[in-house]
């Protein structure tokens, strides 16, 4: 991905995935899990569906990703096929992090796109938007990326070393008091929350 905001063309060599697939097996088959399917950003659609060919663990703990910047009839066909697919944001996350107001308008589409049934959706660096949308889950770099800074030699002394992270955990995944959006019968409605 970086390669790409960096303006740099596909890389499409093919790719080994076995010895992820061979790391993955052990800790995929535990109840509720589930692993993105392997893909390459920036590729096209059609490249990006033959890799889906190649995923060994079915349809229920494969979800496949798809980037926001391709074609609504992709997002269709995977919902279609695959009991969850993932929402990957396209936009630079400094200048355009997921939220933004391109974000809103691409997520307005999809929200026509599926109506008022919404499939399984898993939003990747989501945090910020998971309860704008309805989403099952979402994901965020944040809390691996910035949790150690909220470790304290305290709390592993008071025998609970994941206190911080927790709290950090739990601010992330707070729902924002400013407002939400509702999805009813193809269009968006905004309302205050109280």
């Amino acid at each position: 991905m970086e390669a790409l905001r960096r303006g740099e063309e596909c890389d499409d060599k093919p790719r080994d995935w076995t010895p992820y697939y061979r790391w993955l097996e052990p800790r995929l088959h535990v109840a509720g899990r589930w692993a993105v399917i392997p893909d390459m950003p920036g590729a096209p659609s059609q490249l990006n569906d033959s890799l889906l060919n190649d995923w060994p663990f079915g349809t229920k703990l494969g979800v496949p990703l798809w980037h926001m910047d391709g074609p609504l009839d992709r997002l269709a066909r995977l919902c279609e096929r695959y009991d969850t697919v993932a929402l990957g944001w396209i936009g630079d996350p400094k200048r355009e992090p997921v939220g933004c107001d391109r974000y809103q308008r691409r997520m307005d589409e999809v929200a026509r796109l599926l109506g008022n049934r919404w499939p399984n959706l898993h939003m990747m660096r989501g945090i910020k938007v998971a309860f704008d949308y309805p989403f099952i889950s979402a994901d965020a770099t944040s809390l691996a990326q910035n949790g150690h800074r909220y470790d304290s030699p305290i709390d592993t002394a008071c025998g609970d070393q994941w206190r911080g992270r927790r709290a950090y955990a739990d601010k992330l995944e707070r729902r924002r008091p400013e407002h939400h959006r509702s999805y009813r019968r193809d269009r968006v409605i905004e309302r205050e929350t109280l």
